[in-house]
């Protein structure tokens, strides 16, 4: 089964946009997307998730008006190649944290409208119909 993220997030978005950003029961720590390679319009995004309630969380989709899809993704190992692999969903275990970085778990963005801001709006989507809005760096590794 694959996600269409963008529409997902975005139509409960609209559900919960009334509540206290202080029901938020994950936090996302420095959320950053990697500059992406001149003439790419792909990159992949890092971040700690941190899940502060009593209760495991998934996160099942993410958004950004800069970017036309976004997926989560893994890292396997197969025969001795390093292959990445999108996952529907990501658990956050009850007060625990997941961090996403080069090499292991991560967001992969596709369709991006460059030349990126150095301030990213992106939103994160849970299974319990929550949705955390926050604003990724931009990170240049050169």
């Amino acid at each position: 089964m694959k996600f269409c993220l963008k529409r997902v997030c975005g139509s409960v978005l609209l559900t919960v946009a009334s509540f206290s950003a202080t029901a938020e029961s994950v936090l996302v720590h420095d959320p950053y997307v990697r500059e992406p390679v001149p003439g790419r319009s792909m990159s992949a995004a890092f971040m700690t998730l941190t899940n502060t309630s009593d209760q495991a969380q998934r996160l099942v989709s993410v958004s950004a008006p800069w970017a036309s899809s976004i997926e989560i993704h893994t890292h396997l190992h197969e025969n001795g190649v390093m292959k990445m692999r999108q996952i529907e969903s990501l658990e956050v275990p009850a007060g625990e944290s997941v961090t996403l970085e080069p090499g292991g778990l991560h967001l992969m963005l596709f369709g991006l409208k460059t030349p990126l801001k150095s301030e990213l709006p992106m939103t994160f989507c849970f299974d319990n119909s929550e949705c955390v809005a926050h604003t990724a760096r931009l990170f240049s590794p050169m």
